[in-house]
């Protein structure tokens, strides 16, 4: 079972301290403390490449969805100015629902699937042969601007695929798992049961599990993950005119909250 975010930290704290105070250890000899030193640093070394890493995975992928998301909102509004000069309700209300759809079909996948959503982003494109001809330069205009916005939206688009997918690998995970249950090892191994021995291995204990969480939550971009993908991509429903999407088992897992402003309308599915 996931623990949700503001559970996790204090729970391992209190799993490791009780650890560290009901079961003392056999205390520090010269190959304990050896294999302490020299684990201890690979695994500081390596994992801190790793959450750098994945730290800058997460900020390019927050980077682009602010990108994908703005540029969607404003050429929805340039649709309704382009429908409105032409008075082509038709095709507003096409692109209201291949828009709706796109972005239901984003809230069913994860980052690391994020490109099969592509045939829905593409049959938005795909939609502007339907449009009326532009006849008049106001016409002319405004159709020409939702290409380069779209263009935008593309290129944020294959940069949330390409990092989406970028994940550590399973023999990147076996080495982390190896190297922090060594050190886990000793780390509980040296603990003599008097209270600064348990203060210092319940703090160190729980400082590599606390690591190896926050690895967790960035490679699986879980950290932050209302923010980043959800929030963001419900403002889309704002602009287009469709209550927001809500999926209940999202609700259910923590993943993301109802609106507290009681005047967002919303939809609850499965």
């Amino acid at each position: 079972m996931k623990l949700k975010g503001k559970y996790k930290l204090p729970i391992i704290i209190l799993v490791f301290f009780s650890f560290a105070f009901f079961f003392p250890g056999g205390g520090a000899n010269e190959t304990i403390t050896t294999i302490l030193g020299v684990v201890g640093l690979m695994f500081a070394i390596i994992v801190g490449f790793f959450i750098n890493d994945l730290w800058s995975r997460y900020q390019t992928i927050r980077g682009n969805v602010a990108v994908e998301v703005s540029g969607l909102q404003t050429y929805f509004l340039f649709v309704k100015i382009y429908s409105h000069l032409t008075g082509d309700k038709k095709w507003i209300e096409e692109q209201r629902n291949l828009i709706d759809k796109y972005v239901q079909k984003f809230f069913e996948v994860e980052w690391h699937s994020y490109g099969e959503i592509d045939p829905h982003f593409n049959a938005i494109i795909e939609s502007l042969k339907n449009a009326k001809e532009a006849k008049t330069n106001n016409e002319t205009e405004t159709y020409t601007n939702m290409l380069p916005i779209l263009n935008e939206v593309t290129t944020a688009r294959e940069k949330l695929f390409m990092y989406g997918k970028d994940r550590l690998s399973k023999l990147e995970w076996t080495v982390v798992y190896f190297l922090g249950s060594i050190l886990l090892f000793s780390v509980l191994f040296i603990n003599t049961g008097d209270p600064s021995a348990v203060f210092f291995v319940g703090t160190l204990s729980s400082a590599i599990a606390i690591l190896i969480s926050i690895l967790h939550d960035l490679n699986n971009m879980s950290y932050g993950e209302e923010t980043v993908s959800f929030e963001p991509y419900e403002t889309i429903f704002d602009v287009i005119g469709v209550p927001r999407l809500y999926r209940k088992r999202d609700i259910k897992a923590g993943r993301v909250s109802l609106p507290k402003d009681k005047s967002i309308k919303y939809r609850l599915v499965d």
